[in-house]
């Protein structure tokens, strides 16, 4: 039998950690634990992390960074609302395909596990984002909000739906997926005239 590469240990204590932490929390999550759900022992975890709150930083990190790069990929668009149609669709791919690693970044990212020094670099993840929904409010595609409400009021719903589909083992379905989109969009967009 072939040996497990160093990727794919790292990629199934990522895997089990992620579940840990969205049935158990970041308070109730051990080293321990996430070794027993990932299938590898304590020291293997040990040899990859520093601990428990390496392995929350470090996988924290990863998935905000990939979860960003899809959610800024909609810059493209040139036009404002085929921009925002385009991030919510592509967040609610993620949350459909990953929905365990959905929550731990909401998880992880309320329990404050990064140092100074990450945290300023997540900063800047949402910096970019913001700057994508100002851009909309600038050209009148959306309401004169402030972005933090904007903000909110799309990811409030993905929150809720990738939970139910993590915890329920269900998949998001589609057609729930947009009818919401469209009631976030009238919640959102600018009914002024131009």
């Amino acid at each position: 039998m072939k040996r497990p590469t160093h990727d794919t240990i790292k990629d199934r204590i990522r895997a089990g950690l992620v579940r840990v932490v969205a049935r158990r929390g970041i308070g109730a999550t051990s080293v321990g634990a996430v070794a027993k759900e990932a299938g590898v022992s304590a020291g293997t975890i040990y040899l990859h992390f520093e601990g428990k709150t390496d392995l929350l930083q470090k996988v924290y990190l990863q998935i905000k960074s990939e979860f960003h790069a899809i959610m800024v990929a909609a810059k493209v668009e040139t036009d404002s609302k085929a921009m925002i149609h385009r991030m919510w669709r592509d967040m609610f791919a993620y949350a459909t395909a990953h929905p365990f690693d959905f929550l731990f970044i909401e998880y992880a990212g309320a329990a404050q596990v990064l140092t100074d020094d990450q945290a300023a670099h997540v900063a800047d993840f949402q910096i970019e984002i913001a700057a994508m929904l100002q851009r909309a409010v600038d050209d009148r595609t959306l309401a004169p909000l402030p972005v933090t409400v904007i903000t909110t009021l799309l990811v409030a719903p993905a929150m809720h739906l990738a939970r139910k589909s993590a915890l329920n083992g269900q998949p998001i379905d589609p057609s729930q997926l947009e009818l919401t989109f469209q009631r976030v969009w009238i919640s959102i967009a600018n009914t002024q005239p131009l």
